[in-house]
């Protein structure tokens, strides 16, 4: 940038003005990674005001940045953009939103903890149920083999050779 003459431009870009010196208005928006149509828009133009062209001259070619609105100085890396105050009614607004929220939270916890348990329940009263449908399987198996020999003893007796 040595040899050309240096303009100070700026624009306002996201939640910060920003300013940069560079030889062209395409120079300018390569710095800041802009669009062309910046500077037909209205939201790039040529700046003259002291404090901005001199902490541009010293930095030339690097934008600089101060939150959109301040009256700070343009540094290279700007300071935090400050914090929206909120009337009273707003905090309470929030803090309700925030209580609300809190209570959703625990109640979503609570519901998820008690569909886990219920998982749970389910699991081990099905496993119960299998183990008496095995042991009435082996009774009904039982019963079966019991009520099978009485009748054989009984058909036994009923063709036996003995009437006496």
């Amino acid at each position: 940038m040595k040899g050309r003459r240096l303009k100070v431009f700026q624009a306002h870009l996201g939640f910060h003005d920003t300013i940069v010196a560079a030889p062209s208005q395409k120079a300018a928006l390569q710095a800041w990674g802009a669009g062309a149509a910046e500077f037909a828009k209205g939201f790039a133009q040529v700046t003259t005001d002291p404090a901005a062209v001199g902490s541009a001259l010293a930095h030339p070619g690097k934008v600089l940045k101060r939150p959109f609105g301040s009256k700070g100085e343009y540094k290279l890396e700007s300071d935090p953009v400050p914090k929206r105050k909120l009337t009273p009614r707003q905090r309470k607004i929030a803090t309700d939103a925030a209580k609300l929220e809190k209570r959703e939270t625990a109640a979503r916890r609570k519901a998820e903890r008690e569909v886990k348990q219920a998982q749970q329940e389910e699991i081990r009263e099905m496993a119960a149920l299998k183990r008496r449908e095995a042991e009435l399987e082996k009774e009904k198996l039982a019963a079966r083999e019991k009520a099978r020999k009485r009748i054989e003893r009984a058909k036994a007796r009923l063709a036996g050779p003995s009437r006496r």
